[in-house]
């Protein structure tokens, strides 16, 4: 008997605890509706934030005018530096050469 009682007393604890986990379930749904709304109001200042600094970092079209011709100017100076080194491996070369052949 003292068994049946033990179980019978246990089963009433663990339907008395899953009540009570119930309850505490029922009482944090306001809570994460709240943090819900907080989410999303946090996402949408973010999207916010994003498109400002999008438009406040978006290059004038003066600034890509500007961009374009320090590309063309870097271009150039690169083209002619290039073409200093050729000039100077091709004296090494014959430098080189010579040395051999001398």
């Amino acid at each position: 008997m003292t068994a049946g009682l033990g179980t019978e007393w246990a089963v009433w604890v663990v339907c008395g605890l899953n009540g009570l986990l119930f309850l505490a379930l029922l009482a944090l749904i306001p809570v994460l509706l709240n943090l819900r709304s907080a989410l999303w109001v946090t996402e949408r200042a973010m999207a916010d934030w994003r498109e400002a600094a999008e438009r406040a970092l978006a290059p004038t079209p003066a600034e890509l005018l500007r961009l374009r011709d320090r590309l063309r100017e870097n271009r150039h100076t690169l083209d002619r530096w290039q073409r200093r080194l050729q000039f100077w491996q091709g004296i090494r070369r014959v430098a080189v050469w010579l040395g051999r052949r001398l």
